[in-house]
């Protein structure tokens, strides 16, 4: 405004000037050489400072009239424009309120409050997110999918409808019907990558380990899941599909996949576990010793020792020694590696061994139950039916280990259910650890080894063991290892 303003005053003010120059001498002489009719008048003289002020003023009348004109061929715009923004304030007030009504729960009103947006706002869209948002806030599943279904008209809120619709059903357990809404989106939008996390929940929840395993493959490749929660994935996925091929009698299609799951995720003990086990009824010994070997060099567990034993059960003692060395090599540190060597020490009767090997474990800290039987075994081949009996009660209460109860005393290791399964792809993938299941329901444990009564079992060192002080295993151990050098 101040522009104008300015300007008016300049162009006065040149006006003024211009006035003043010109003076009132000269004057302008205005004739007609026509001979009659209007145009026909008498030569009249005027001063310049008044032909200047008329002309200035019709200029000024003449913008004034244009003006008006165009604030009259303006007004019906202004108007409705008016009423639009009163109208649009109107609909957004009513989509705030209605968001409002969802977050607090309020079913009626956030319905009413969208469905008064929807009147207002011009977009039919619009109003169906709003209403659909409001819906899922307040959850009111019935107007959200309602309104997810109406959004599949419109190309524009096609992919919206779609997501929406998904994870509604996801969520409601109607997996077919999420599985088809999210299939179809990724196919049509490579990088919708809600769809791909939408598909792939829905084809595990539906135990679709097959279908689960394309799905993530074409993730990795669209780069919507990293390579390495990936590839522990597709090894849980993979052992799932052959644990249930070798239950339906599919053994060389389960023995494919779960050799393959095995190389690409050695550390992942269900996979290797379940090769080893194939592999082993179809004589290929030699190839399921390589993959428990190469396991237990990342990742040792009391299965993969079961399963490796399972292997050389027919061998000599010799034989047997030899191939356990193999394993104890991949992995010398290791707890379970010590466990496996106290183990075998205890099925070779050679207390004195073991004993000198679980002590350490067994005085420091809240020794497990598994430890405890360990314990009570070899004081029970070292004639120490006392504290035997005093580490069987101890193991009655001692604390169990996730990764022992994984053995199921009268079945098979890593004995899974689908939903089990479904939990692992998730949990495992996603930090590498596995589930526990018969450790969450305190089911029946498998002991270490079979305990020997004193009777059958003549330790070697018994008749080397004398007077000890019982309450005192490390100077008993002592004791033995100071005999035995003598």
């Amino acid at each position: 405004m101040t522009k104008y303003v300015i300007a008016g005053l300049v162009f006065l003010a040149a006006l003024a000037a211009l006035l003043l120059y010109i003076g009132s001498a000269p004057e302008l002489v205005i004739g007609s050489t026509a001979d009659s009719g209007f145009l026909k008048f008498e030569t009249r003289q005027l001063p310049w400072q008044w032909a200047i002020g008329f002309l200035t003023f019709a200029v000024m009348v003449l913008i004034g009239l244009w003006s008006f004109l165009g604030f009259l061929w303006r007004l019906p715009r202004r108007v409705k424009s008016g009423v639009g923004l009163r109208r649009r304030n109107q609909a957004l007030e009513a989509m705030e309120e209605a968001l409002i009504a969802g977050a607090e729960g309020d079913k009626s009103k956030a319905r009413k409050k969208a469905q008064k947006a929807r009147a207002l706002i011009a977009s039919p869209d619009l109003g169906r997110m709003v209403s659909a948002q409001a819906a899922e806030a307040c959850g009111d599943n019935e107007e959200a999918m309602a309104q997810y279904s109406a959004m599949l008209e419109s190309k524009r809120t096609l992919a919206t409808g779609q997501r929406g619709l998904a994870q509604q059903h996801l969520a409601s357990g109607d997996l077919s019907s999420a599985i088809d809404h999210a299939s179809r989106a990724y196919s049509e939008n490579k990088n919708a990558a809600w769809a791909f996390e939408t598909l792939f929940q829905a084809q595990v929840s539906d135990h679709q380990w097959a279908a689960a395993i394309e799905t993530l493959e074409l993730g990795e490749k669209r780069k919507h899941i990293e390579r390495d929660v990936a590839r522990r994935r597709r090894a849980v996925l993979q052992t799932a599909e052959a644990d249930r091929l070798s239950d339906g009698g599919q053994m060389d299609a389960a023995l494919d996949i779960a050799v393959t799951a095995a190389q690409d995720a050695p550390e992942f003990a269900p996979a290797v576990g379940l090769a080893a086990k194939l592999l082993e009824q179809t004589g290929g010994l030699k190839k399921a010793a390589q993959l428990i070997e190469k396991a237990w060099a990342k990742a040792p567990h009391p299965a993969l020792a079961l399963a490796y034993r399972d292997l050389t059960v027919k061998d000599t003692p010799k034989a047997k020694a030899k191939h356990l060395r193999n394993l104890y090599k991949a992995n010398s540190t290791h707890r379970e590696t010590i466990l496996l060597q106290i183990e075998e020490a205890l099925a070779s009767d050679d207390a004195l061994t073991a004993w000198s090997a679980l002590s350490p474990m067994v005085t420091k800290g809240t020794p497990s139950a598994r430890l405890c039987t360990l314990a009570a075994q070899a004081e029970t081949m070292l004639n120490n039916q006392q504290d035997a009996r005093i580490w069987m009660e101890r193991a009655a209460t001692a604390p169990a280990e996730a990764d022992w109860s994984d053995l199921d005393p009268e079945g098979e290791a890593f004995d899974y259910t689908d939903q089990d399964w479904r939990r692992l792809v998730f949990s495992y993938g996603k930090e590498g650890e596995l589930i526990h299941p018969r450790y969450e329901r305190g089911a029946a444990r498998r002991k270490p080894i079979t305990v020997k009564s004193s009777e059958t079992v003549t330790p070697k060192a018994s008749n080397k063991l004398g007077d000890v002080d019982t309450d005192n295993l490390a100077g008993r151990l002592d004791n033995l290892l100071d005999k035995s050098e003598g």
